[in-house]
């Protein structure tokens, strides 16, 4: 029974699954744990759908993961059928589906070992390290102590973090903590984009003042800072009632069950009554019910094969002690849930109080008897939305994802890794309302989001050197709300997989390796580190990685790179003076750099042998021979995307 790893992995969520199969992908021997006796987290306990925005390609695994549900679908019900449809490009699965894609991307790694079902019960550290973890097995007394060189906290809870004594933070930041808008106390409507005028959205809006002051429509009109190639969601905007106060507390987000439903009298099972059922928890909600129909209050979404995830039933309030709470703590919140959501179902389908219509409706549906066949038919995976939160060497917040004051992007992070762009958003937090609005905590902004650099520093602890955190990394109750989406996780954790490779390789800890070459890994591997409208990662084009390595060091003051348009002169001198920076002593901010570039001359266009000139003008020395293969022809006008090639070859050799 092997002890001693390079790579330890706690948590068998996307995210952990993510980092340890790249991780052992890159050579890492590495053990990857699990709470229970199935992978996958949310992504296969009932979350069917993909909460993401981008239908391009931003990470390997998951694009594996993607081509996986793709295949089953198209082999199972052919090319043509409504079932293949239905599961848009691998975006949409059922549960049993995604569990068994998962499952075999671990099975085919022979570098990587699992642990099925146990808990963390202590750490062991040396000053900045931890040295071993001992694991305690659920269903028996067995203990095991594990050691390893690099450790990863991939748990929605942030139980190793915390047992290694990490600094972390549960609850919500005041408004003023980080001036963040949707931060603290908080009631808010959900508006549809009709009462917006695009005209008028973003007009007088002071990104520098108090959040509180910003106001409701703080949009900048897309007609100036130009469309995103995301797909729009659907769910409005959140407009602020004015008795939000902002103010700071522990609370955190409402948990739930996402069932797996079904409408097939041959698969379906009704769910019975629970023993602590009590119909008048229910009731309240009856006359919603009755004006919006089952399936809307239910929030049903379809999946292939005649299934629905279920999204409702919500307990704001009820979740507090969960973060800190042991295990059988835990398991008694977990089971209070379930009796809710079953008892929600229950008392549809039976209670007299409830329209014939709505009960009619109701009695369609049931538990898909072919999804969580050991555990009958109700899904393992309660959904934590949020618990502890590491507080890192960077807290990602509200304004992380949020145009920057003077750009058309997001602020740029020297150290990004990958890339959020989900509309920062959480549910509700307490269950009191003002007049019309949702539970109190309840936001979704989308109407500010934009894809945000993921800094590395937010994986890392501020005192302990070998642990990485994927999963629950250090963001605030706000910002959290645009990293907490599986597909993300899935990004980050790839990215973490690599940096613990790295780490191995280099016998040093993820704390001190050379974010660059982490970087250039994951450029030069397909891995999205910065959005652009115009570029995929996949692409064969010879810039790509460099475009992408160069999108985290200021080049870029929007979403649209244009590779393939000719440099212009006043572009080409700032890029030749942001690269004497990155050679010299260059701070760890570079939005202004980007900055620089919106009021930049974009007139005129120059040869290679003239950007050259500027950037040897800049460095006071010659640009090396070892560039020289980078131009094809040096009095020809040089594009973009050769000019970052160019400017991307410096960086890699200077720090080769």
């Amino acid at each position: 029974m092997q002890t001693e790893y390079d790579t330890v992995v706690l948590g068998g969520t996307p995210g952990g699954i993510a980092t340890a199969v790249r991780a052992a992908r890159e050579g890492a021997e590495t053990l990857l744990v699990t709470y229970n006796d199935h992978l996958g987290g949310m992504m296969t306990g009932g979350l069917s759908y993909t909460d993401t925005l981008m239908m391009k390609p931003r990470a390997k695994i998951f694009a594996e993961f993607r081509a996986a549900v793709r295949e089953h679908y198209r082999d199972t019900f052919g090319p043509d059928s409504e079932d293949y449809a239905a599961c848009e490009a691998g975006y949409i699965f059922e549960p049993h589906v995604a569990e068994s894609v998962l499952d075999g991307l671990v099975e085919g790694e022979t570098s990587l070992d699992l642990r099925w079902g146990y808990s963390l019960q202590s750490v062991e550290r040396e000053n900045r390290e931890i040295t071993s973890l001992t694991l305690q097995a659920f269903d028996s007394d067995e203990t095991v102590t594990i050691a390893a060189s690099v450790f990863a906290d991939a748990t929605y809870e942030g139980d190793l973090l915390a047992t290694a004594g990490a600094e972390f933070r549960v609850g919500r930041e005041s408004r003023s903590e980080f001036n963040e808008q949707f931060a603290g106390k908080l009631y808010t409507r959900t508006r549809g984009d009709r009462y917006y005028p695009q005209e008028a959205v973003g007009e007088g809006v002071n990104p520098d003042a108090p959040a509180d002051r910003r106001g409701p429509l703080d949009t900048p009109p897309e007609k100036r800072q130009g469309p995103l190639d995301l797909v729009p969601h659907p769910a409005g905007i959140s407009e602020i009632y004015p008795r939000s106060t902002g103010q700071g507390d522990d609370r955190i987000q409402a948990y739930s069950y996402r069932l797996c439903l079904t409408d097939d009298p041959e698969n379906r099972v009704k769910p019975s009554m629970p023993d602590d059922y009590d119909p008048a928890e229910y009731t309240d909600s009856l006359e919603e019910i009755e004006r919006v129909g089952f399936r809307a209050f239910m929030r049903l979404r379809y999946l292939p094969n005649d299934k629905a995830d279920m999204n409702t039933a919500d307990l704001p309030g009820e979740n507090y002690d969960y973060p800190d709470a042991d295990w059988e703590g835990r398991e008694e919140i977990a089971q209070r849930h379930k009796s809710h959501i079953l008892g929600l179902l229950y008392f549809l389908q039976n209670d007299d109080a409830v329209p014939d219509k709505v009960q009619s409706e109701a009695n369609q549906w049931g538990l898909a008897a072919d999804e969580f066949e050991d555990n009958d038919n109700f899904p393992f995976q309660l959904y934590v939305r949020e618990a502890r939160r590491l507080d890192g060497r960077y807290m990602f917040t509200e304004n992380d994802a949020r145009y920057a004051d003077g750009l058309d992007r997001t602020p740029v992070h020297r150290d990004s890794i990958a890339v959020a762009e989900y509309p920062l958003d959480s549910h509700a937090c307490q269950p009191d309302r003002q007049f019309g609005s949702h539970p109190e905590g309840h936001f979704y902004a989308s109407q500010v989001t934009r894809p945000a650099h993921v800094p590395y520093r937010a994986l890392l602890p501020q005192s302990i050197d070998n642990l990485l955190v994927p999963v629950p990394l250090s963001a605030s109750h706000v910002g959290y709300g645009s990293l907490r989406l599986e597909p993300t996780w899935l990004h980050i954790g790839e990215s973490a997989g690599y940096a613990a490779a790295i780490a191995v390789e280099s016998d040093q800890d993820p704390a001190d390796i050379s974010v660059a070459r982490l970087q250039r890994r994951l450029a030069e591997n397909e891995m999205m580190l910065s959005f652009f409208n115009d570029v995929d990662v996949t692409d064969e084009e010879p810039w790509v990685p460099a475009v992408q390595y160069l999108g985290t060091r200021g080049f870029f003051g929007s979403y649209d790179a244009e590779p393939e348009e000719p440099l212009s002169r006043g572009v080409a001198e700032e890029w030749a003076a942001t690269t004497a920076d990155l050679l010299g002593d260059a701070p760890d901010e570079l939005t202004d750099h980007a900055r620089a570039l919106q009021t930049g001359d974009e007139s005129g266009s120059v040869t290679a042998e003239e950007f050259v000139a500027m950037l040897e003008h800049e460095l006071s020395v010659n640009v090396p021979s070892t560039v020289d293969t980078v131009l094809e022809e040096t009095d020809s006008v040089i594009d973009r995307g050769t000019a970052c090639r160019l400017v991307y070859r410096l960086l890699r050799d200077r720090d080769s």
